[in-house]
């Protein structure tokens, strides 16, 4: 520690009580002038004692070359000569503290000194965090970080900044960010909903457009984290902007090439109607005119494909009204359930006279449905069935119409669905096959149970499924008896 006084018995008293206080640390003394220049050219100390009034020099003129020669080193003040404001001068200047020269501000020395080291190694603490931080942040380029004030000045800059931006640090510092950056700010403007989001919250994140220099925009990913003061009252905001374009670009494209693939799904599915309809219009007339038995053969094929194209044709239509229009729609009208699914039951008997079809019935069925989205529904749930199903257990068709909402369930026994299979199962263009199931079986676009499934949910409904080689394979439907809400694309 560094003693300056030109009086040698103030000198040795403060000596005395710092060599007690502080055993092996090293005193330097400086009692004149040449002293004092010869400590100048020497090495760093930890801390300094100076009195005000000296014969070469003031107080602050020491304090001064102190500050200049060993910058953050603490120096305190003890002196019988300084007045108040001047020792409140030299404490606006950077002194730790002024002490007069009696006895106990003698024996407070030693705590003075303790406390102005502490806060001289806090000091220096802060000062090489700062640093690193303005490393760290100067170092990462991809990210623009900078500090903006309450009313949205731009206080630093850093060096990712300037390169997404274009901005230098000089050409921004100082200025509204919001004119700068964003896209049809008048100037002046104090930043917006972003800093109302901060200071609410703590922290707003988003994504908008942002401007750089020039009048080039970008999509950036942004961040504004609010500073707060005493009182809690915002003192700044940290705003971190990250250019996210090609990624924005990237979503834009997948966006629209989905878009353009289902419009195009649309229009080429309806489109084909009109001639399937005049091949199976032909197909039927032709058999009436000519009755040899290979073109009856041939017609009946033709008029089987049509009919499976026109199939197709549906669920194209329906996957993309769903997809576009926001979801299938459906016209409820009063009607018994109860009857629709017994009639479709009945029908899918006679069309598979060979395979067993159980229908149980219990309560009423009286609701406000679609009958005819419902009658896919259930011809579609039961013809998956009997076409995976174990062709020597009949499929189970049971309606619970005691409760609301109504259930229908369709099961049926043989090789259960593979797990793998379970997650997609209701995603469109999903196609299942198995080993027990035939390629005519199997054939069709894979839309079915993702509109069984559009269907259920456009009535308010849900359906689920399980599958086990034990208890067989069950998709169960709930569907209320009546709309809960007013149903709105989605």
């Amino acid at each position: 520690m560094l003693v300056v006084d030109d009086s040698r018995s103030d000198r040795l008293m403060a000596i005395r009580v710092l060599r007690r206080a502080f055993p092996g640390c090293v005193l330097e003394e400086v009692e004149d002038e040449a002293r004092w220049r010869q400590v100048l050219t020497g090495p760093r100390f930890d801390a300094a004692i100076i009195d005000y009034r000296l014969p070469w020099a003031d107080g602050m003129e020491l304090l001064q070359s102190i500050q200049r020669r060993w910058p953050g080193v603490p120096v305190l003040m003890l002196s019988g000569t300084a007045d108040e404001n001047q020792a409140l001068e030299a404490v606006q200047e950077g002194l730790e503290e002024y002490l007069p020269k009696t006895a106990g501000s003698y024996a407070l020395l030693p705590r003075s000194v303790r406390f102005a080291l502490e806060r001289a190694r806090q000091r220096q603490a802060l000062i090489e965090a700062n640093e690193t931080l303005h490393l760290v942040i100067e170092g990462v380029r991809g990210h623009a970080i900078f500090l903006v004030d309450p009313e949205g000045r731009v206080l630093t800059w850093n060096a990712g900044a300037q390169a997404i931006t274009g901005y230098r640090e000089e050409e921004v510092v100082g200025r509204f960010v919001r004119p700068l950056l964003v896209p049809e700010a008048s100037p002046g403007e104090r930043l917006g909903r972003e800093v109302e989001e901060a200071v609410r919250r703590g922290v707003y994140t988003g994504e908008g457009w942002r401007l750089r220099k020039g009048g080039g925009r970008f999509w950036a990913d942004i961040s504004v984290s609010a500073l707060h003061g005493e009182g809690g009252a915002p003192r700044g905001f940290v705003v971190v902007l990250r250019d996210v374009s090609e990624r924005k670009r990237l979503e834009e494209e997948r966006r629209q090439a989905s878009e353009f693939r289902e419009r195009l799904l649309g229009i080429v599915s309806h489109d084909l109607r009109s001639p399937l309809q005049a091949i199976l219009l032909q197909s039927q007339l032709l058999p009436r005119d000519v009755r040899p038995e290979p073109v009856m053969r041939a017609t009946s094929r033709i008029s089987q494909a049509a009919e499976r194209m026109g199939r197709m044709i549906a669920d194209l239509l329906d996957f993309t009204r769903g997809r576009l229009g926001g979801g299938i729609p459906v016209e409820r009208v009063p009607g018994d359930l109860l009857v629709l699914v017994r009639e479709v039951t009945e029908e899918l008997r006679l069309a598979h006279p060979h395979r067993r079809i159980s229908f149980v019935a219990m309560g009423e069925g009286h609701g406000e449905w679609d009958k005819d989205r419902l009658t896919q529904v259930v011809q579609n749930l039961v013809s998956n069935a009997l076409k995976h199903g174990a062709e020597d257990v009949p499929v189970r068709v049971e309606m619970q119409g005691e409760e609301d909402p109504v259930v229908l369930s369709i099961h049926n026994e043989g090789r259960p669905i593979p797990p793998e299979l379970m997650l997609h199962l209701f995603d469109p263009f999903r196609r299942g096959k198995d080993a027990g199931a035939s390629d005519r079986l199997t054939t069709g676009l894979g839309l079915g149970l993702y509109i069984v499934q559009e269907i259920v949910h456009a009535h308010g409904g849900t359906i689920h499924v399980t599958s086990s080689a034990e208890a067989g394979t069950c998709f169960t439907v709930r569907l209320p008896r009546r709309p809960l809400v007013a149903v709105s694309p989605r």
